[in-house]
């Protein structure tokens, strides 16, 4: 009896998973492996992002993480598979990365041969096999202004390529070398419309068999195909912050996701996903949705509308996720499975202070608004008013004892150091030793120009001086700030930067990557004036556009800071 019931749970699994392909299709496990979180919300993930969850789902949704993120999930499907996942994420020069890796397995499989003939013939068990099915993934996302110059700021990108590995271990003649591998890919695409709606679109398993998208046994050299799946789907905010969701509300969030997918085959039919999501404070969510899956019947192939549901627990950065999953009609067959998942600290180092008890008492929270250092020589419509205004109460840049700033007043190299060093939150300490002759240990600048120079922000001349006092063009700085904000500075450009910046200029690549990271807006018409020197308003306008600074900015105008 155990037998058979080994034996049936696992043909319901791999017939679930198959119901729809062709003979020679490959199963793809990557089809439950999503994470708790998303499996709660009847796994309509396609325009979802914003952990490491998109590494499984749409790879686009990982442009939108900018920390380290960690997840893994565990799970027993029909209470005999065993379910693994794990992945990692983090933000890099060139975009963000993540590797996956997703294995299902079962154990003690019965291995049955026919003895005898005729009245005599019998099934026995002339042994067992364990079957093992591994996903291993490596994603990229960015945004696509990386690409097109600055344009398409609220579109984003993502790639993942994937090897499969699967096969029985054990089991005999009858088995041996029952084992294979294969690759595809995976393309995802999102659109930010609104602040509270999200578009996404994920193509699975797109790589042309021609390239390598098949997956081979090494037993006979049988070749199989990975079926196209193709998902549409939208991400909306019901209930959130101002301006962020169509409704608002200071402390809670509510989610709504739908997705619409198919897959390449005649005879399986598209199906939908629907979940929803609800954080009636920052540390607890409660999540539920519907997963339907294509079901053979009497009339047919038909759909199953798997119930779902979970919760879920956020804290000091660390998630706990819990998720039910219904397959099917039999109850026996719902499914539990447990993630744990970590996020990197924010950029300064330090975790946001959360109230996360306001969300179940009536007491009102008012986020008040920044009070911004102001200087006198700036009118109400000058250009790099905010950014100026911003990084002076940040402490980044200060103002003169007048109460002026003087914006068009131009920047040393020794100040550029100070301002990179405090831009990025460092300490400073008392310096003992320094390499340039040209810079006391005792002058206030020695610190910062340590600093500067050992995070590869600034270099010093081969004279061993560092030039404190000398002005700094706009051609010098491009390197200076490509690295102070990690961007991606490609080896050499196809096309003229600006008219006064050809592609043969020794700084066109550091000036292409700062441009195609906005932090040019600001120029008007076709030329940088790349020889001229660089202003205070141009580094507070500068600064502000680097991922550092700018989240240290949005801190500040939430009230966070």
């Amino acid at each position: 009896m155990w037998h058979a019931h080994k034996i049936l749970h696992f043909l319901i699994v791999f017939w679930v998973l198959m119901l729809g392909f062709s003979v020679r299709a490959m199963v793809d496990i990557g089809d439950i492996g999503v994470g708790a979180r998303t499996l709660a919300k009847g796994k309509a993930y396609v325009a979802d992002a914003g952990d490491a969850s998109s590494i499984f789902t749409n790879p686009a949704g990982l442009a939108l993480i900018s920390d380290l993120n960690i997840l893994s999930m565990s799970g027993t499907i029909l209470t005999d598979v065993n379910y693994l996942l794990f992945g990692v994420a983090d933000s890099s020069p060139m975009g963000q990365i993540g590797f996956g890796y997703v294995n299902a397995s079962i154990g003690g499989i019965p291995v049955t041969e026919i003895t005898g003939t005729g009245s005599t013939a019998a099934v026995v068990q002339s042994g067992t096999t364990d079957y093992s099915s591994s996903i291993i993934s490596f994603s990229y996302a960015t945004k696509l202004s990386r690409f097109f110059r600055g344009n398409g700021e609220d579109i984003y990108f993502g790639a993942k390529l994937k090897y499969f590995l699967q096969g029985f271990t054990g089991g005999g003649d009858a088995l041996y070398n029952a084992l294979g591998t294969g690759m595809d890919a995976d393309l995802g695409l999102m659109w930010k419309v609104k602040p509270w709606a999200t578009l996404g679109l994920a193509l699975n398993n797109c790589m042309p068999s021609s390239l390598g998208g098949r997956f081979i046994w090494q037993k006979n050299d049988e070749t199989e195909s990975i079926p196209l799946a193709t998902r549409l789907g939208g991400a909306f905010k019901i209930l959130g912050k101002e301006q962020e969701a169509i409704r608002q509300h200071a402390t809670q969030r509510l989610d709504l996701l739908f997705d619409y997918g198919s897959v390449q085959s005649t005879n399986r039919p598209a199906a939908m996903n629907i979940g929803l999501e609800y954080w009636p404070m920052d540390i607890l969510a409660l999540r539920c949705g519907i997963d339907q899956k294509p079901k053979a019947s009497e009339a047919g192939i038909g759909a199953d509308n798997n119930l779902t549901a979970g919760v879920g627990i956020k804290f000091n950065g660390f998630s706990f996720d819990y998720a039910f999953h219904q397959f099917g009609e039999l109850s026996e067959n719902a499914t539990h499975f447990f993630s744990i998942g970590f996020v990197g600290p924010s950029i300064d180092g330090k975790y946001a202070k959360k109230n996360w008890w306001r969300g179940i008492l009536p007491f009102p929270e008012v986020a008040p608004k920044p009070i911004l250092k102001s200087f006198k020589d700036l009118s109400e419509d000058y250009w790099a008013k905010k950014p100026i205004e911003y990084l002076a109460t940040l402490g980044i840049m200060g103002g003169y004892p007048d109460q002026t700033f003087r914006p068009n007043k131009l920047v040393t190299r020794g100040e550029l150091a100070a301002l990179l060093v405090k831009a990025k939150g460092f300490d400073v300490g008392e310096v003992e030793v320094l390499e340039f002759s040209d810079v006391n240990v005792k002058e206030w600048i020695a610190p910062y120009v340590t600093l500067a120079i050992e995070n590869k922000y600034m270099q010093g001349f081969s004279d061993k001086s560092f030039k404190p006092q000398k002005n700094i063009t706009h051609a010098e700085a491009a390197g200076i700030f490509a690295r102070f904000a990690g961007l991606y500075v490609k080896s050499q450009v196809t096309n003229d930067v600006y008219k006064d910046v050809p592609r043969s200029h020794w700084a066109a690549p550091e000036i292409a990557a700062c441009k195609l990271a906005g932090f040019y807006e600001y120029v008007e018409g076709d030329e940088l004036n790349q020889k001229e020197f660089l202003t205070r308003a141009e580094v507070a306008e500068i600064l502000s556009k680097t991922p550092s600074v700018k989240s240290r900015i949005k801190e500040l105008i939430s009230g966070e800071k």
